[in-house]
């Protein structure tokens, strides 16, 4: 199948960021961290709603310790951080904040919980509805973020067309296996990623949300298994 949810919401990223490129110097930085704030806010809100939905704490707490461990013994927020300064040494970028961007803004539009129900709604139901609202918020906050970030956050498109449109192919695939327990468990370890994220864009402490990917894969290992 054609993951035409990835599409829209990698075209919302670039349409997002070139308006946040073009508008970036006209916004006062006082205006920047109000909506910075209101995002972070807004993030944290869905975040907490998210989590309290699991029914097994165990699942929840299992899945984000493991999860933190093996991404952090890959190392796997260095390795996207070295990924993001490849990047912009090939495209010679003179921006020091490209990998900041680059890094927070593939974070916030893949580790945030509609990153993952979208996928599944479109393959298992061919119901666009989440992935559009995404689309619709993502480009709105690519915005922000390109106007502190530059081009970095921009090129947060292809990532998140990668991953969305693998997961809606794999959602795809799997289809008949995935029960709602288990869409619900995965929903809450997202929910506290995505909690962390509000965090992060908070400023309140960083959180090395990259490093705990997968927690994601082990919530549904988990959930499969103690159903």
């Amino acid at each position: 199948m054609l993951p035409i949810g990835a599409l829209m919401n990698a075209g919302a990223i670039l349409v997002g960021g070139a308006l946040g490129l073009g508008l970036g110097r006209y916004l006062p930085e006082a205006v920047r961290t109000c909506i910075f704030q209101g995002l972070g806010l807004s993030v944290l809100a869905v975040g907490i709603k998210l989590t309290l939905q699991s029914t097994s704490p165990l699942i929840l707490i299992t899945s984000l310790v493991c999860g933190g461990i093996i991404g952090g013994l890959l190392r796997l927020e260095e390795r996207m951080t070295a990924g993001s300064l490849w990047v912009k040494t090939r495209m010679r970028c003179k921006n020091p904040r490209f990998a900041d961007g680059l890094v927070l803004s593939v974070t916030v539009f893949c580790c945030g919980s509609l990153a993952l129900l979208g996928p599944l709604d479109e393959a298992v139901r061919g119901d666009l509805t989440l992935l559009s609202t995404k689309s619709f918020l993502d480009g709105l906050t690519t915005i922000a973020f390109a106007s502190v970030y530059g081009v970095g956050a921009l090129l947060s498109a292809v990532p998140v067309l990668l991953y969305e449109g693998s997961l809606t192919l794999l959602a795809d695939a799997l289809a008949r296996f995935i029960d709602p327990a288990t869409v619900t468990e995965l929903s809450a370890v997202a929910g506290v990623m995505t909690i962390g994220t509000a965090i992060n864009l908070l400023e309140l402490k960083h959180i090395p949300l990259p490093n705990m990917l997968p927690a994601l894969p082990i919530a549904v290992a988990l959930a499969s298994l103690l159903r």
